[in-house]
């Protein structure tokens, strides 16, 4: 069978098709010129060479693809939202236009739990109203949800929204190689102690939950929540980190109401100098840990048959070798 992954360069796509090989798919990956490739080094992955703002070559692309799984997106709390929105939004359309036009077998869309908000969440569920926070990554994430749904139901498309909570392991530069950096500097600071509960999400688990996705999507469209199902606090899952990455924990911790001002403060001084890259501490980050950030995959396990294979014990151990072998020189 032929899977077309688009951003196959970046983190959950490049995992993705390594999984795909290893199932025996033929796959091939929308990248451009300018890609870094080094994820799909030694892997028999078909390169397309062409951007997301093409649908008519998107269409010639996803011809005789089984499956089309759509990873690429900007993920970042910072930026402009005229770059998210093209990036997430306006390509999405562009992509679920494309896999209209080609008659694709089913659609894959890796969507995010940003889309339910960060107020307080234990158990969330898939039929939990999406009212996400207003920053860009989240905003724009939820229209393309909408994008897909709505091919979904006008083109006939089967198409699945995969919702992973917090990914984590190995290729992931956005997030896991700056906090491992940030932990191994002592630099790292709990907020409220670290007692709010968090959702992390191996990238092996939440690329097995695509892969069944794939395989059990019908006409219309599924949603599902993929995290780790553990019911775990951030100081619980920063100090297994630290354990795996050899260490000390953090022995810090600062009130929420003070971390979200000096996040406002320092967003607005990073704005102000036109920085490119986000502050250290940004409202989001804070937003995020301050409360319960917890879902439950009861639908996942029930329809999918999901179930997290790798361990967080496992998960982390693998991702601080990845990490290890990213600092060497």
């Amino acid at each position: 069978m032929k899977a077309v992954i688009t951003g196959a360069n970046g983190f959950v796509g490049s995992n993705l098709a390594r999984r795909l090989l290893a199932d025996g798919w033929s796959v091939a990956g929308i990248v451009r010129k300018t890609s870094d490739l080094s994820f799909l080094r030694g892997l028999d992955v078909e390169l397309l060479d062409l951007g997301l703002e093409d649908a008519d070559a998107l269409a010639r692309a996803f011809a005789c693809a089984e499956a089309l799984f759509h990873c690429a997106s900007r993920a970042s709390d910072w930026g402009p939202m005229r770059v998210f929105r093209q990036a997430n939004v306006d390509n999405t359309a562009r992509v679920m236009q494309a896999a209209a036009a080609a008659g694709v077998g089913r659609v894959v869309y890796v969507g995010s739990t940003v889309v339910y908000g960060f107020g307080g969440h234990v158990d969330t569920a898939e039929d939990a109203p999406r009212r996400p926070e207003p920053f860009p990554y989240c905003v724009t994430k939820l229209e393309a949800e909408r994008l897909v749904e709505r091919a979904a139901r006008e083109a006939k498309l089967p198409c699945a929204i995969v919702r992973p909570g917090n990914v984590f392991g190995p290729n992931d530069r956005v997030t896991t190689i700056h906090l491992y950096r940030y932990l191994l500097a002592g630099k790292f600071v709990y907020v409220d102690g670290g007692r709010t509960l968090t959702c992390p999400t191996y990238v092996g688990n939440l690329v097995d939950a695509m892969v069944l996705a794939a395989a059990n999507a019908q006409s219309g469209c599924e949603d599902f929540i993929i995290t780790d199902g553990l019911q775990i606090t951030w100081r619980e899952y920063i100090e297994a980190t630290c354990e795996a990455l050899g260490a000390p924990p953090p022995r810090h911790s600062i009130p929420s109401g003070p971390a979200m001002a000096a996040a406002t403060a320092a967003e607005f001084l990073y704005k102000l100098a036109r920085a490119k890259q986000p502050p250290p501490i940004t409202r989001y980050r804070i937003g995020q840990v301050r409360r319960d950030y917890h879902f439950s995959i009861d639908k996942a396990r029930r329809v999918l048959g999901f179930e997290p294979r790798v361990g967080l014990r496992d998960a982390l151990a693998q991702t601080a070798e990845w990490f290890s072998r990213c600092q060497a020189p």
